[in-house]
């Protein structure tokens, strides 16, 4: 019998080749319109974004003439929304429209955590860029503005008076994020020591696998090109730490089924709670997993969003185990291939993040901090 599917994607190859691995799909897209040219070969729908939730509503409409759904799949972090309200306007399986809410949108979000009793900045929202001072002056300087919806660290700023947002509001700093045409969330800024992420499988509302990795450096003041991190040994204090917050959090946002990356931050108190995806982490993370547990995090992902059951089978990690991503210049793949401990390195067709994508292991933590260095070393220009 043919199930049918309705994804809700951009460019992630990842979530194409594991759903194409199944026989018995028949996959229609709702995408943006500048990825129309990838789903030629598939019934598709275009919006010009997921954040306009009146264009998906009709796209999912216009494609559901076709014949009911039997599962959404929303295969990034803008996406997650639309197919929450897919789901509770078609009545599908899967996270409905407010679970979506407390797993995308980071006013939403904080205010679920919160009243959960989990550690999060405090925070405000903002109607626009310019209500940005109001909000601040509530929190007290300097806070990191962000659009509430949305993926990475795009359009993330720190601010630390109102001084600065004068001058930056009036030099255009911030037109990116006042051309997003979404709220802003205004946060306190986290004395943070380290910055982490925890990545996890749930089935049933449990835990099935999960564990801990420490970022080099923290994302917002690392270019994509080098992004990296590693695990982190799970039985230390701090580790066990976090994956009871990622539990605890898991809980709060009442997720059954599903993968997560959770994003957390190491302070004097104790680990506080960046924010939550309900997707698979991207540049390297994925892959990570597989070289360090044997799990591929999107064909649990899609195992989860097709109500099949998990082939968790996570072997021991041995030692540790980091990624990278690197600038893809003249030799870079060559020079990086020929170091000790280097288990793979990816060409930016197979990584798909645009990047070379290195993979490799060390003694520990200290030791892959001193490999990573010399890879990013290694990916600047000579």
């Amino acid at each position: 019998m043919t199930r049918q599917v309705l994804l809700l994607n951009s460019d992630k190859p990842e979530v194409m080749r594991t759903l194409a691995s199944r026989t018995d799909l028949r996959v229609r897209v709702i995408t943006r319109k500048a990825y129309a040219g990838l789903y030629t070969e598939h019934e598709s729908a275009l919006v010009d974004s997921f954040e306009d939730l009146s264009q998906v509503e009709r796209a999912a409409y216009e494609l559901a003439r076709g014949g009911p759904f039997d599962h959404v799949v929303a295969a990034t972090e803008k996406s997650i929304v639309a197919a929450g309200l897919i789901r509770s306007l078609l009545d599908l399986p899967g996270p409905t429209f407010d679970q979506s809410l407390w797993a995308a949108h980071k006013y939403a979000m904080k205010k679920k955590l919160r009243s959960a009793g989990l550690p999060v900045a405090d925070f405000e929202q903002a109607a626009t860029v310019d209500g940005i001072p109001e909000a601040a002056q509530a929190l007290g300087w300097p806070v990191m503005v962000k659009p509430v919806l949305g993926s990475g660290s795009k359009c993330t700023y720190r601010l630390d008076s109102q001084e600065e947002f004068d001058v930056r509001r009036r030099a255009g700093d911030l037109d990116d994020l006042a051309g997003r045409g979404v709220p802003v969330q205004v946060e306190s800024v986290v004395p943070l020591l380290r910055e982490y992420h925890c990545d996890g499988v749930v089935r049933g509302g449990r835990v099935m696998a999960s564990a801990v990795s420490q970022y080099f450096t923290p994302p917002l003041v690392t270019p994509s090109e080098y992004n990296s991190s590693c695990f982190v040994a799970e039985d230390s204090s701090f580790a066990k730490s976090v994956l009871e917050l990622h539990a605890r959090v898991v809980e709060a946002i009442e997720l059954s089924d599903g993968v997560t990356h959770l994003e957390v931050f190491e302070t004097a108190e104790g680990p506080v709670v960046g924010e939550v995806a309900i997707r698979p982490g991207g540049l390297g993370i994925s892959r990570m997993w597989w070289h360090a547990f044997g799990i591929d995090l999107w064909e649990e992902f899609v195992r989860a969003a097709l109500h099949e059951p998990t082939q968790l089978a996570p072997r021991l990690q041995g030692r540790t185990l980091g990624r990278t991503q690197l600038p893809d210049r003249e030799g870079v793949l060559e020079r990086v291939l020929a170091l000790p401990g280097v288990i793979e390195a990816l060409p930016p067709s197979r990584s798909g993040t645009g990047n070379l994508e290195v993979h490799y292991t060390a003694d520990d933590t200290e030791a892959a901090a001193r490999l990573n260095e010399q890879l990013c070393a290694l990916g600047e220009p000579r």
